[in-house]
């Protein structure tokens, strides 16, 4: 920074009027590192004052111009939907606030995909509206307002129905993506339930034959031989003075022979009728993986769609199978918020030519300055 004196020393230099440059600048004789050169910014206003027409008409001009442009330019439509992301919440209620930043971040990347764009412009194109992909892209803006579940989708056109056309056809074939998408990620989760019924089902299977084995290995009736057991008898006999032995030995011979259920036999059955139940569940859940798997196999084949009745019948029932796909497919963590609508938006005409001016402005005294710099140093050599 120069000192008060250098400055001093400087703004009291006079301009050389002779000619267009100006005269070398002043040498300071303070310093000991040799000369320096400074400009005022008096200096600075009277080499560019010295082009005021000039620059004026080139302001007039460039601003006219830009008046007329904006003026006469076809009037720009906005139109605006809006996607919500549904927030991920738990058993607990609690949201999980990292992951829902994830979510967002995930959708608007989505959202703004050129594979998104390619479908809308084939719409577009079937319904006579002829646009290029990046065209298309450069007329919508997605973003995500701050602090807030929902993604905004703004598109601009030169006619209010073609920006809400777009904005719809973009709404529509992107929830039709996540929908396609849902199908193959309900279809991965699908085969991993399945690998895991089958898995369980064989286990089951072989507990349930070991104890069928195992039951048909028992009796389910046991025999009982009892000896009589009838007191009075016992009594009158043992009271006689001189029991006969003979009577005896025939009376303790006799036995009751009679059969009765085996407890272990009926333990046993009972396990196997709760492991039988067991292996039924499994495998009526294996079936029904299976149905949901032909069924989301059939989406996929139909590019997503769906048409009842076209898929074969299988053993378990159909009604359940489908209603379990149906609950995946309406399982989405976003969806639209209402329809889309206009924006009110005007050209902004005086605004782009009151910031034209300023810039035309700006450049104008810029390059007097420069071409009055430049004639003070080639005068000086």
């Amino acid at each position: 920074m120069p000192t008060e004196q250098q400055q001093h020393s400087v703004e009291t230099q006079p301009i050389n009027a002779s000619g267009t440059g100006i005269s070398p600048p002043a040498r300071s004789s303070l310093g000991e590192g040799g000369p320096e050169d400074f400009l005022s910014l008096r200096d600075i206003l009277i080499m560019i004052l010295r082009h005021r027409r000039a620059i004026f008409l080139f302001v007039l001009l460039a601003t006219l111009a830009a008046g007329i442009f904006f003026i006469t330019r076809p009037r720009q439509y906005e139109a605006e939907g809006y996607l919500q992301v549904i927030p991920p919440v738990s058993l607990e209620g609690r949201v999980d606030k990292e992951l829902f930043e994830t979510i967002i971040a995930s959708h608007l990347q989505k959202a703004s995909s050129a594979y998104i764009a390619r479908n809308v412009v084939a719409l577009l194109n079937n319904q006579g509206v002829q646009i290029a992909p990046l065209e298309l892209e450069k007329q919508i803006k997605i973003t995500r307002p701050p602090k807030t579940d929902l993604i905004r989708l703004i598109a601009e056109a030169t006619s209010a129905d073609k920006a809400l056309l777009i904005v719809r056809l973009w709404v529509r074939e992107y929830l039709a993506s996540i929908q396609k998408n849902n199908i193959y990620a309900a279809l991965s989760q699908n085969r991993l339930l399945l690998k895991q019924a089958q898995s369980d089902l064989m286990e089951k299977q072989a507990t349930a034959d070991k104890m069928r084995a195992q039951v048909a290995q028992s009796s389910p009736l046991i025999t009982l031989s009892r000896a009589v057991d009838d007191r009075q008898i016992w009594s009158d006999l043992t009271q006689k003075a001189a029991p006969d032995p003979e009577a005896l030995k025939k009376l303790s011979a006799i036995h009751i022979k009679g059969q009765e259920q085996s407890e272990e036999y009926i333990n046993l059955k009972m396990s196997m009728l709760t492991t039988e139940q067991a292996l039924s569940a499994i495998l009526a859940r294996r079936n029904l993986y299976q149905e949901v798997e032909l069924i989301l196999e059939a989406k996929m084949a139909l590019n997503g769609s769906f048409i009842e009745g076209k898929l074969a019948p299988t053993n378990a029932a159909p009604s359940a199978a489908e209603l379990y796909v149906n609950t995946l497919m309406k399982s989405s963590e976003i969806v639209q918020f209402g329809e889309p609508g206009l924006i009110s938006a005007t050209r902004g005409a005086l605004k782009k030519t009151g910031l034209f001016f300023i810039a035309s402005l700006g450049l104008a005294c810029f390059c007097a300055f420069m071409c009055e710099w430049g004639k003070g140093l080639l005068s000086s050599r």
